[in-house]
């Protein structure tokens, strides 16, 4: 259950007026929905991210915005999860969507003790998120709805939950808070939280993209690292318990399903199969880590695991290719001696204070789905300590692309560009997406398709590439879904990188250097996975930049081993 447990006490820091007034660490869903909601109230903010924003934990997610159905015992947070659905949908519906979600039962043991508790504090909620209450199927029924199901099911549950990008919700984060007056510092690590007189005084960050360390003064200071609280807690000198449960999906080549699918796996878990854009997402598992976030890979014994989960109720499962793994970490409250499942989902808000740092403020536990609600909940605590009264309005005010439904088929008339690829850029941007057109009525070339996967245009790569700050190729993977397709960017890296080199002016060692950066972060999720065809798949990427591009010789300063370690 979201909770402090410091109170909260005014001071008056002394720092000078060039101060921020809240210094926000960490660029996922929490962090840049804190730094949205602390601008919006007038408080002077800036938002820290070592990497880029949404490249961490939130990157890894399923992207659900779940109802709490799990969390029946909690009956409190699946009021909250609830809650922020609806939230949700008023401030981004152009990013979010409904997803039917089938329960294939093979065995009618399948429901636990629990689920019948599960399904009643799941259809109280129903109503207020629009949505059916669960329903129970025939067979007949429930293959109709997905044909790919195992003919010898006994019975279907039916459910409705929605989704969100997670990517996009973290950027149109992100530019809501800069357009209230936010600094968005990516590419930069903190390094020392500075302080003095029993409270906090600033950071210093090591400025990646500059080699610099920098100063930044502040009164209030707001860890949302997610797993890397404790650590940067340790900067402050405090300390923070967490329980780090790491999570695998694995990522198919195609829409293998249609609907959601979820089942018992075969240690009994929950187990989630979700069609994702033009992919099939496949997760998770729950193993308890005592390994560095930055390290952990999925192992070949996870894939296998959610593999054979699934293969009982969707026999073609291992016709399609893994294309990528991804692998994350739960930064839950640190309840041991309990299994996984039964550690709360709730969120606390750790006041340092009564540690001796006054204005050092510390997130455990949480969900994409409660990001909001946990910003709103420190943003008051910040506004209480900086003698601020501003009420929050981040549930009311829209996120940008909000304004308006367009006619995408209208436009794609007008603009003369592909149905499918506007139809896409709508659900990343909503209106945003007429500012792209506009780019094309200068340049009508810019309409050509770089990503055929996803599809991406040209003036949208240029678009985001001034607009929302990337410092790097991989950025545009998170920004628009460049190369995260079935190619996993064979066909669509090298030119969006020549673009890339136009606007930000690079020679072509430097274009190079990108090229190979992009590819070796890819190559962090394919190598895991691969397997039968998938490895031929990776031969072609291999003789595309290697051999035609020369991208395997060459007098660069740039040690490629992750690139070569297939050759």
């Amino acid at each position: 259950m979201a909770s402090c447990r410091a109170g909260v006490t005014e001071y008056d820091s002394g720092l000078d007026e060039k101060a921020y007034d809240v210094i926000v660490i960490g660029g996922g869903s929490t962090g840049t929905a804190v730094a949205r909601d602390c601008a919006m109230r007038g408080l002077r903010t800036v938002l820290i991210e070592r990497d880029d924003i949404a490249s961490a934990t939130v990157g890894t997610c399923a992207g659900m915005i779940s109802s709490g159905f799990k969390y029946y015992d909690e009956p409190e947070i699946m009021d909250m999860c609830s809650a922020e659905v609806v939230h949700f949908r008023n401030i981004a519906r152009h990013i979010v969507a409904k997803l039917p979600i089938l329960f294939p039962l093979l065995d009618i043991a399948e429901l636990s003790s629990g689920s019948g508790k599960g399904m009643d504090e799941y259809s109280k909620r129903v109503e207020e998120r629009g949505v059916p209450p669960l329903l129970f199927l025939t067979p007949e029924a429930t293959l109709e709805i997905e044909p790919m199901l195992n003919p010898d099911i006994m019975a279907g549950g039916y459910i409705e939950e929605y989704f969100i990008d997670p990517f996009r919700l973290c950027v149109l984060q992100a530019l809501s808070a800069r357009q209230h007056g936010a600094d968005i510092r990516t590419y930069c690590e903190t390094v020392a939280i500075h302080t003095g007189d029993g409270h906090v005084d600033g950071v210093s960050i090591h400025n990646r993209l500059t080699g610099q360390v920098e100063q930044i003064n502040g009164r209030v200071v707001v860890n949302a690292t997610g797993p890397w609280a404790g650590k940067i807690a340790a900067l402050a000198g405090t300390k923070v318990d967490l329980r780090l449960n790491k999570g695998a999906h694995i990522i198919l080549d195609r829409r293998v399903v249609n609907v959601g699918i979820t089942t018992r796996s075969v240690d009994k878990r929950w187990v989630y199969m979700y069609p994702h854009e033009n992919t099939t997402l496949i997760g998770t598992t729950a193993l308890d880590t005592w390994e560095d976030p930055d390290r952990l890979v999925t192992t070949a014994d996870e894939i296998e695991y959610l593999l054979k989960s699934f293969e009982w109720v969707v026999p073609s499962i291992r016709q399609a290719r893994i294309i990528r793994t991804m692998e994350g970490v739960r930064p839950m409250a640190p309840v041991w001696k309990v299994p996984e499942d039964d550690v709360t989902r709730g969120y606390e808000i750790l006041d340092h204070g009564n540690e001796g740092v006054e204005g050092f403020l510390t997130f455990v536990g949480g969900k994409l789905v409660m990001c909001r609600h946990m910003a709103e909940a420190v943003t008051n605590i910040a506004c209480k300590k900086l003698g601020v009264s501003v009420e929050c309005r981040t549930h009311l005010e829209p996120l940008p692309g909000m304004d308006r439904d367009i006619d995408v088929v209208a436009l794609a008339a007008e603009y003369n560009v592909s149905q499918h690829a506007l139809e896409r850029m709508r659900v990343r941007r909503g209106t945003g997406a007429l500012d792209v057109l506009a780019l094309l009525k200068e340049h009508p070339e810019w309409r050509t398709i770089i990503c055929a996967c996803e599809p991406v245009m040209e003036a949208e790569l240029r678009y985001v590439m001034r607009e929302e700050f990337p410092h790097t190729l991989n950025d545009l993977r998170r920004r628009v879904r460049l190369g995260t397709g079935p190619c996993q960017s064979t066909f669509c890296g090298h030119k969006a990188a020549a673009i890339f080199a136009e606007e930000r002016e690079l020679d072509g060692s430097q274009l190079q250097l990108e090229i190979l950066d992009f590819l070796a972060e890819r190559w962090k999720g394919k190598r895991q996975s691969f397997r039968g065809v998938q490895v031929d798949q990776e031969e072609l990427a291999q003789g595309i930049y290697a051999c035609v591009a020369n991208l395997d010789k060459g007098d660069l300063d740039y040690d490629p081993k992750p690139w070569e370690e297939f050759t």
